[in-house]
């Protein structure tokens, strides 16, 4: 199927005819104010990335000419939260990473000391642990 924007009144037209770079200020607000009304915010974020990156220069001057600030744009077009989802999972990620190392440092040095206390050398715990000698030395009782 293929459509042909010119055929399609101006309401059904809307989505296609403003993803090239020749947006207007009018059009800016038609397209957030149907994403407001319709609720549609976190269900078009592609969309809305195309027109943004088409049209960054008509969005700065929609929002100087506008009540509204940018954060007020970007929270009513879902933005905000969709990047406030993305560094919170990316934040968690790093949070588990870390803590992972963490708990694998706390197991090796465990071992290193079980190791060292059942008669093994430093040389031979450090190859087996890879924990340097310098701090092998401070197991020992």
């Amino acid at each position: 199927m293929v459509i042909d924007s010119r055929e399609l009144s101006e309401g059904e037209n809307l989505w296609l005819r403003n993803l090239d770079n020749e947006l207007n200020v009018e059009g800016i607000r038609r397209i957030t104010g149907e994403i407001a009304k319709a609720g549609k915010g976190a269900r078009i974020q592609a969309y809305l990335d195309a027109v943004v990156r088409a049209n960054a220069g008509v969005l700065e001057e929609a929002i100087r000419m506008s009540d509204l600030t940018l954060e007020q744009v970007l929270e009513r077009t879902g933005l905000i939260a969709k990047w406030e989802a993305r560094f919170k999972a990316e934040g968690e990620a790093i949070g588990e990473e870390r803590g992972e190392a963490r708990a694998e440092e706390r197991i090796k040095r465990e071992v290193a000391r079980k190791l060292i206390n059942i008669g093994l050398s430093l040389e031979q715990v450090a190859q087996g642990t890879g924990l340097d000698i310098a701090t092998l030395t401070q197991y020992r009782e």
